[in-house]
């Protein structure tokens, strides 16, 4: 991995990183392609430019985040993005990555480990039977996910965890536009979250995806 092209990009999107941090994404970028190979942690193409299209493509969504010791909950984590590049560029966040699939979840508690993390929860478990705990129920600041799940069925999970004025940010393809479509016309939605979406690049190679950013509101109806 090229630490110089990581802080250097990492620098356009307003994230300076350190020393520290910078070796803490190199470990990660070498366990991550280790234990590739014995499960199918990201495709075989996207393994090539781990930096571009998973660790600054996760680091677009930290600008949103505007509270420094926000509790984030990360749903369908997979390999642990956005999540753990976001703890990594501020480590005073507390993180919750959230991953049904045994081996994923394997491969998240061993990297907390090696790569020293405090303030990091690994919960083996899907969002829905989350839901059925009302211990978690507005316990969040934000809710992240990459293109895990629908944004309709995103929004639902968001409207359970987050607290008042919390926010969910979803990172999207560009092809999310009719779902973001669908949702500005829900009214319960509209109910309950201000959605915004914004266009992101990541550098240098261009490649273009959306933000979806829901606002709850100060008052709503918590139909969910």
């Amino acid at each position: 991995m090229d630490k110089f092209f990581l802080k250097q990009n990492a620098g356009h999107l307003g994230i300076t990183l350190d020393d520290a941090q910078l070796d803490k994404f190199y470990t990660y970028h070498k366990e991550l392609l280790n234990w590739n190979d014995k499960i199918n942690l990201v495709s075989e193409q996207s393994a090539k430019d781990i930096t571009a299209r998973h660790f600054l493509d996760s680091l677009t969504a930290l600008r949103f985040i505007d509270k420094q010791s926000a509790r984030v909950l990360d749903i369908g984590s997979g390999a642990g993005f956005p999540g753990i590049p976001l703890k990594i560029a501020r480590p005073s966040l507390e993180v919750y990555l959230l991953e049904s699939n045994r081996k994923k979840t394997s491969f998240l508690k061993y990297l907390v480990r090696e790569l020293q993390l405090d303030k990091v929860i690994v919960v083996h478990d899907r969002a829905e039977h989350l839901m059925k705990n009302k211990a978690w129920k507005e316990f969040f600041d934000f809710v992240v996910s990459r293109a895990a799940f629908h944004l309709e069925d995103f929004i639902q999970f968001s409207a359970f965890f987050l607290r008042a004025q919390g926010q969910f940010i979803a990172l999207k393809g560009e092809g999310v536009e009719p779902e973001f479509s669908q949702c500005v016309k829900n009214a319960t939605t509209v109910k309950i979250f201000e959605l915004l979406q914004y266009d992101t690049d990541v550098y240098p190679q261009g490649k273009k995806g959306k933000i979806i950013v829901g606002k709850r509101l100060k008052k709503d109806k918590k139909p969910f």
